[in-house]
């Protein structure tokens, strides 16, 4: 077989018209999208804000109204 000079099998002499489209861009490409959907999930389900937190202000211009 190795003799045959109907063998095209060197990759130097044919080429088989399909590129490679694996490559590190597509990676980054599905980290950035999984990263982008964890955030979201996180975000709709209320892990990234604490809204029970009450804030404090010591603005000593500001007004107490006492209540009634």
């Amino acid at each position: 077989m190795t003799n045959n000079p109907g063998d095209f099998r060197n990759p130097k002499i044919q080429d088989t018209g399909k590129k490679s489209s694996g490559g590190i861009g597509k990676w980054i490409g599905i980290t950035v999208a999984a990263l982008v959907v964890f955030l979201l999930l996180l975000w709709l389900l209320g892990a990234l804000g604490n809204d029970d937190a009450a804030v404090e202000t010591n603005d000593p211009d500001a007004v107490n109204v006492p209540a009634d």
